[in-house]
Protein backbone atom coordinates (compact mmCIF):
# COMPACT_ATOMS: atom_id res chain seq x y z
CA UNK A 1 0.00 0.00 0.00
CA UNK A 2 1.30 3.17 -1.28
CA UNK A 3 -0.75 5.53 1.04
CA UNK A 4 -2.35 7.45 -2.49
CA UNK A 5 -5.07 4.66 -2.87
CA UNK A 6 -8.47 6.33 -2.91
CA UNK A 7 -11.23 5.47 -0.85
CA UNK A 8 -13.36 3.08 -2.58
CA UNK A 9 -16.40 5.21 -4.05
CA UNK A 10 -19.94 4.08 -3.06
CA UNK A 11 -23.42 4.97 -4.74
CA UNK A 12 -26.54 4.85 -4.18
CA UNK A 13 -29.17 4.13 -6.92
CA UNK A 14 -32.60 3.04 -6.46
CA UNK A 15 -32.21 0.04 -8.47
CA UNK A 16 -28.50 -2.25 -8.86
CA UNK A 17 -27.13 -1.52 -12.39
CA UNK A 18 -25.44 -4.79 -13.57
CA UNK A 19 -22.74 -4.42 -16.12
CA UNK A 20 -19.72 -6.98 -17.19
CA UNK A 21 -17.04 -5.03 -15.23
CA UNK A 22 -14.88 -8.33 -15.56
CA UNK A 23 -14.91 -8.20 -19.62
CA UNK A 24 -11.41 -6.57 -21.01
CA UNK A 25 -11.37 -3.49 -23.00
CA UNK A 26 -12.28 -0.97 -20.60
CA UNK A 27 -13.96 0.25 -17.01
CA UNK A 28 -16.69 -0.42 -18.19
CA UNK A 29 -18.51 2.43 -16.23
CA UNK A 30 -22.21 2.98 -16.81
CA UNK A 31 -22.25 6.40 -15.67
CA UNK A 32 -22.60 7.59 -19.18
CA UNK A 33 -25.34 5.56 -19.68
CA UNK A 34 -26.87 6.85 -16.62
CA UNK A 35 -26.51 10.68 -17.05
CA UNK A 36 -28.13 9.85 -20.50
CA UNK A 37 -25.03 11.07 -22.60
CA UNK A 38 -25.88 10.72 -27.01
CA UNK A 39 -24.26 7.63 -27.60
CA UNK A 40 -23.32 6.07 -24.43
CA UNK A 41 -22.31 2.38 -24.09
CA UNK A 42 -19.90 1.44 -21.23
CA UNK A 43 -16.89 3.08 -20.63
CA UNK A 44 -13.80 2.12 -23.08
CA UNK A 45 -11.41 3.62 -21.16
CA UNK A 46 -8.73 1.65 -19.03
CA UNK A 47 -9.54 1.36 -16.10
CA UNK A 48 -7.04 3.21 -13.33
CA UNK A 49 -5.62 1.23 -10.62
CA UNK A 50 -7.08 1.44 -7.13
CA UNK A 51 -9.84 3.28 -8.30
CA UNK A 52 -12.81 1.72 -7.36
CA UNK A 53 -16.67 1.98 -7.41
CA UNK A 54 -19.53 0.30 -5.13
CA UNK A 55 -23.31 0.21 -6.39
CA UNK A 56 -25.56 -0.06 -3.40
CA UNK A 57 -28.98 0.03 -3.77
CA UNK A 58 -32.20 -1.28 -1.16
CA UNK A 59 -31.73 -4.66 -1.79
CA UNK A 60 -27.95 -5.38 -3.06
CA UNK A 61 -24.60 -4.30 -2.64
CA UNK A 62 -21.96 -4.37 -5.87
CA UNK A 63 -18.52 -5.87 -5.02
CA UNK A 64 -15.75 -3.15 -5.69
CA UNK A 65 -15.13 -2.77 -9.34
CA UNK A 66 -12.29 -0.93 -10.80
CA UNK A 67 -13.14 2.38 -12.50
CA UNK A 68 -11.08 4.60 -14.44
CA UNK A 69 -10.25 8.45 -13.35
CA UNK A 70 -13.11 9.96 -15.78
CA UNK A 71 -15.38 8.35 -14.48
CA UNK A 72 -14.48 8.10 -10.92
CA UNK A 73 -14.41 12.08 -10.84
CA UNK A 74 -17.77 11.91 -12.74
CA UNK A 75 -19.22 9.92 -10.23
CA UNK A 76 -17.85 11.67 -7.07
CA UNK A 77 -20.39 14.16 -6.57
CA UNK A 78 -23.14 11.92 -6.33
Amino acid sequence: MTGFEEPILTIRLPVLLDWEQDRPGGCRCLCAVFHRLPGATGCMTGAQPGLLLRVESDTETSGPLPVCISCYTALTPL
